[in-house]
């Protein structure tokens, strides 16, 4: 069995460091994909209902434990924010006045909010061990294995996702998979599956058909490079508490932290990565030993 011994760990964190602190521009101008064809959703405010049709089935699909609230002495399930067990939130907006969106019969709109699964997502540009990755199907993958748990993508990340399990001794990054169980329980057609350009075409004609029903916007086709999750609504958007991004890939914070990062920092957290993955390993060794050895008695 090979075996990594100190000496050689410690001259592999060396080199991984001195990869790590080149200056972004000798590594070279990245090219990114076009995503027109991967895996997307279109989620409609306007027809949203609040049923949580599709939180329930999210719940239940993910084995996720409910987040309860009580009310008039009723406890329900009223997750107020992304966690480690709600991986979606439904949210409510009360309008002012009914001039002030773009049109509609209600006072009130919901919003859906989850990992948006960003065609260039910062999170992933900020890890600096390649634990999530954006997989040419659609979603933003997370590779526990390769995890350290540094959490520059929560620093990275401005859509408040991912999130992390706080309590566990190991924690794991926890977030939407982009899974289509959501779209097949809602009952409105709120949500819609399909691919990322038809979806963005569709939304268009929906606006352009009913411009007193929606804003005059698709969010998530341009910010910060656009994303796999889409959504229409009624009211502008910064209502809802969306951040505002610029289209531009290079304006995402992912590239101001990591470029504000000295190349020690990084290097210290492979190091410290190695040190895990290496402790991990010498224990799983032990109790296959120990395993083989009460076999034999």
């Amino acid at each position: 069995m090979n075996t990594v011994n100190r000496r050689k760990f410690l001259k592999m964190s060396g080199a991984l460091a001195g990869v790590a602190a080149l200056p972004a521009q000798a590594l070279g101008e990245i090219e990114y994909p076009s995503y027109d064809y991967a895996d997307a959703k279109l989620y409609d405010a306007t027809r949203c209902i609040g049923c949580r049709a599709c939180g329930r089935r999210c719940r239940e699909y993910n084995e996720l434990p409910p987040d309860s609230a009580e009310q008039d002495g009723i406890k329900w399930d009223m997750p107020q924010r992304l966690s480690q067990n709600n991986f979606m939130i439904l949210q409510a907006y009360k309008q002012e006045s009914k001039s002030c969106c773009a049109g509609g019969s209600s006072n009130w709109s919901f919003i859906k909010k989850n990992c948006m699964h960003c065609n260039v997502p910062a999170c992933a540009q900020a890890c600096p061990v390649a634990a999530l990755i954006k997989t040419e199907e659609g979603p933003v993958e997370y590779r526990e294995k390769y995890c350290m748990g540094c959490r520059y993508c929560q620093l990275a990340y401005p859509y408040g996702v991912p999130q992390y399990e706080w309590l566990d001794r190991m924690p794991r990054v926890r977030k939407c998979t982009l899974c289509m169980e959501c779209v097949e329980a809602c009952p409105t057609g709120a949500l819609k599956s399909g691919k990322r350009k038809e979806l963005i075409a569709e939304a268009h004609q929906r606006i352009e058909e009913n411009p007193g029903r929606y804003v005059n916007h698709v969010y998530g086709e341009n910010e910060a490079g656009g994303a796999s999750y889409l959504v229409l609504a009624g009211i502008h958007f910064e209502k809802f508490g969306l951040p505002m991004l610029d289209p531009s890939v290079r304006s995402s914070y992912a590239e101001r932290i990591m470029r504000g990062l000295p190349g020690w920092v990084i290097g210290m957290g492979l190091f410290l990565g190695g040190l895990y993955h290496m402790e991990q390993r010498q224990r799983r060794i032990a109790e296959q030993q120990a395993t083989e050895q009460a076999e034999d008695k």
